[in-house]
């Protein structure tokens, strides 16, 4: 007998506010603001998500795993830390110079990315498409353009705002991934 394969459910969910710009601090926690969101997305999803028994992955990134904290203590969830979810990798740029990296990346193409970058775009990718389980991924911003530039076929490496604690959804069937609904968008600011 044949199987019919359902799409499996995949939220991408850029963490909250956080505490300091991505040229101040390289590992941020969140703002008060950035906790008092993490607390409403927790209340947001909690119904779907216990229906659904997600799997639950963040970033080692303090402002992604504290985005995911809430929703874990208040449902006595268990999650995994995978780094391939990091944000992008910004190796021997000194730190008051990041957030004039980040935006020259914002107008690149992937096709000129360097080696470090263009290796963590690459193992995103794989990394999503062996998916075979509803999953929260708790990430980063540039994560989720990646992911979303993907789909979409796209050569640009970001595709649109997600806003602090938004959530994309998408689906994965046969290691084909498909846009449900993007994220609520907002103008950024780096942090």
């Amino acid at each position: 007998m044949n199987k019919k394969k359902f799409p499996v459910p995949i939220y991408l969910i850029r963490h909250g506010e956080a505490e300091s710009s991505w040229d101040q601090d390289s590992n941020p926690g969140l703002s008060k603001k950035g906790k008092r969101q993490s607390l409403e997305l927790a209340t947001s999803l909690k119904n779907y998500i216990l229906e659904e028994k997600f799997t639950i992955i963040s970033s080692p990134l303090r402002r992604a795993l504290e985005t995911a904290q809430p929703m874990l203590k208040s449902n006595n969830l268990t999650f995994s830390i995978n780094k391939i979810f990091s944000e992008i990798p910004s190796p021997g740029i000194e730190l008051s110079d990041r957030k004039e990296w980040l935006r020259k990346i914002f107008t690149i193409n992937k096709n000129e990315l360097l080696e470090p970058q263009s290796d963590w775009l690459k193992n995103i990718l794989t990394e999503i498409s062996n998916i075979k389980k509803p999953t929260l991924i708790f990430s980063h911003f540039m994560v989720i353009n990646v992911i979303v530039g993907e789909i979409l076929k796209s050569n640009k490496l970001v595709i649109f705002n997600p806003d602090n604690c938004s959530v994309t959804k998408i689906t994965s069937k046969n290691k084909g991934l498909r846009i449900i609904e993007r994220g609520r968008e907002f103008t950024t600011t780096i942090n």
